[in-house]
């Protein structure tokens, strides 16, 4: 059973993360309502007949199943198990207005009410198990990038950098992409998310690469520098900055210690060097089941980082004119500090 707001009788979960994190079941399609579970508190998981199996598979007795005859038949079965429940709270940041609008005429005598956060607040401490699964994870992105950087050339596509990248993730074990892998050539790595194209590689460029594997379906989220040719001072000078700032934050970060300040911890070192302008992003983020969850590092944080939490140290200076510098590990804290998942990246990397 899963513990219940205050004053709520029953819950309705619609995100298929969140599903997957209370029964271990996994839709197919992104896209389609695969399943709903409904806790009362006890849970109930209610699918079409096309997942009875698999469904089925996974009934103890703290999960009942029900089988829908198709999609649209799953509201029927919610109206059955929720009568007489007075305050149901659901997804808000999930539930289609459309489902909301299907049940308030299911649900005549119930309350609906809104509720942002219930299960990713309950997600947000890792077991021992998930951070053995994410240390796993990065431990194969760090292999695959050290795999890589002996095949890179000049002349090759950010597109051909990419899909080598996959390629070796999934030789080493990898489940696959945490994420569409970001790689940003010269110009490019001046926008933190740039999306990868067929830009081509040369002497003289900047080479950024952002990804990560998958392992037991948790994710890891790494970013590399890389310098084609001998990089300038200016270069040299931004990556030891970010480099800086970045190990700054991880020693300042104890249990207790405010989201909010082990970003301004990173900022401070930019703002000193007044370079603060051209960090353009939080400092870090949770990482779990999706590469983005709680908690949240950036200027407007109200989390609080605590013993079990994994996130991103992830510092970047951004510059349009020749491209930008991030350099991103994870850390989970532990024994009442924050230790690195894998191993940090000690020295500029030039090819």
């Amino acid at each position: 059973m899963t513990d219940l707001p205050k004053g709520i009788t029953a819950f309705i979960v619609t995100n298929p993360v969140n599903i997957f994190y209370l029964t271990s079941f996994k839709g197919v399609s992104p896209i389609e309502r695969e399943s709903i579970l409904v806790l009362t508190p006890q849970k109930h998981l209610i699918a079409p007949r096309l997942y009875q199996a698999e469904a089925k598979s996974l009934e103890t007795k703290d999960l009942e199943v029900h089988v829908a005859q198709e999609r649209d038949q799953m509201f029927k079965i919610i109206k059955k198990l929720l009568a007489g429940k007075k305050r149901v709270g659901f997804e808000q940041d999930n539930l289609k207005y459309s489902e909301y609008q299907e049940l308030k005429k299911l649900l005549t005598r119930s309350l609906l009410v809104p509720y942002e956060n219930f299960i990713e607040n309950l997600r947000i401490k890792k077991t021992a198990e998930e951070i053995k699964n994410i240390e796993r994870a990065q431990i194969i992105s760090q292999k695959a990038f050290g795999q890589l950087l002996k095949t890179i050339k000049t002349v090759q596509t950010e597109t051909e950098i990419a899909e080598k990248l996959e390629k070796i993730i999934k030789s080493l074990g990898g489940q696959g992409l945490s994420f569409e892998t970001i790689v940003a050539v010269g110009r490019n790595s001046a926008k933190p998310h740039h999306l990868t194209g067929n830009k081509k590689l040369e002497t003289g460029n900047t080479l950024l690469v952002d990804f990560g594997a998958k392992h037991n379906n948790y994710c890891a989220d790494i970013t590399r520098t890389i310098f084609i040719g001998k990089p300038k001072d200016e270069q040299i000078n931004i990556y030891k900055l970010v480099e800086k700032a970045q190990k700054k934050a991880i020693d300042a970060i104890t249990h207790g210690f405010s989201a909010q300040k082990a970003h301004d911890t990173a900022h401070s070192v930019f703002e000193a060097a007044k370079l603060h302008d051209n960090f353009l992003h939080g400092l870090g983020h949770g990482i779990g089941l999706e590469v983005h969850e709680a908690p949240h590092l950036r200027a407007s944080s109200y989390h609080v980082l605590e013993e079990n939490m994994v996130f991103s140290i992830e510092p970047g200076l951004y510059f349009p004119s020749w491209g930008g510098v991030r350099i991103e590990d994870l850390v989970v804290i532990k024994n009442g500090r924050a230790k690195m998942l894998g191993k940090l990246q000690e020295e500029i990397i030039v090819l």
